[in-house]
């Protein structure tokens, strides 16, 4: 184990250091704590951005600076040169603060993805088909089998209420990555899902919470199609695929004649 040793009074003391290394050229924040909030509760979220990579096999560290929990991503110049983000989240660098900026390189980074990683308004075919069937995939897994194991269905309810939180939000075209920001979205624009959510998190009984975890996953998909059906064939598209209906229709026949 790695001992934490850092010695920061605060998080800003913890930036004005930083500003001083010659090979960091950008340092954002993003998420809900902004450096100068120092209440306890939550964490602080920011982006270092260096002028060469690091490391090829980390890209963040987690620490502490006077209690608070830091969450800071290390990405060089080169993570915001290319055409799309290497993963999902760095979108959120898309919604950020610039808190320090060595001769406007991150302003410059931050102004080209702007117009090359916006997050297209209408859902891929391989997004349509992968909610759709992730979404039937994770109740079919607890359907028959939910008195098993009790205490690993109560964690498989919880944790893929997660994974359909995401898909809301995809759907919704709201910005990755902030749970907190979507449910206050649920809870203003769509009350029968968020009627929904309260009764799955305020009950203790296993059979109301699969129900109503059932309840959210028809809620989440049904304007995107809808769970996979029994009867239906569903194609796992690739990224960039498209739903052809007679191409797929050839490959059936051929799969199933």
């Amino acid at each position: 184990m790695l001992k934490d040793t850092n010695s920061f009074k605060d998080i800003t003391s913890f930036i004005e250091h930083l500003k001083k290394k010659k090979d960091i050229v950008g340092i954002v924040e993003y998420g809900g704590r902004t450096h100068t909030d120092m209440s306890i509760g939550g964490d602080y979220d920011l982006t270092v951005i260096f002028n060469k990579p690091v490391s090829n096999n980390f890209s963040g560290v987690h620490f502490h600076i006077a209690g608070i929990p830091v969450d800071c991503m290390i990405l060089s110049v080169g993570d915001f040169e290319t055409d799309t983000p290497s993963n999902p989240f760095l979108f959120v660098h898309l919604n950020c603060t610039i808190l320090f900026d060595r001769d406007d390189i991150t302003k410059n980074l931050l102004k080209r993805i702007k117009t090359t990683w916006k997050v297209p308004e209408d859902l891929s075919d391989f997004e349509n088909n992968m909610f759709r069937f992730i979404s039937k995939h994770i109740i079919d897994k607890l359907e028959h089998r939910l008195h098993e194991n009790q205490l690993y269905s109560k964690y498989f309810i919880f944790s893929s209420f997660d994974w359909y939180l995401e898909c809301y939000a995809r759907i919704n075209n709201l910005e990755v990555g902030k749970p907190k920001t979507h449910l206050n979205y649920i809870k203003n624009n769509d009350f029968e899902l968020f009627k929904i959510i309260n009764k799955l998190y305020s009950t203790n009984d296993l059979d109301i919470q699969f129900e109503m975890l059932k309840k959210c996953a028809n809620h989440v998909v049904l304007s995107i199609g809808g769970l996979w059906e029994n009867d239906e064939v569903l194609f796992h598209m690739t990224p960039g695929g498209k739903n052809i209906d007679e191409e797929q229709e050839k490959f059936i026949k051929q799969l199933f004649e």
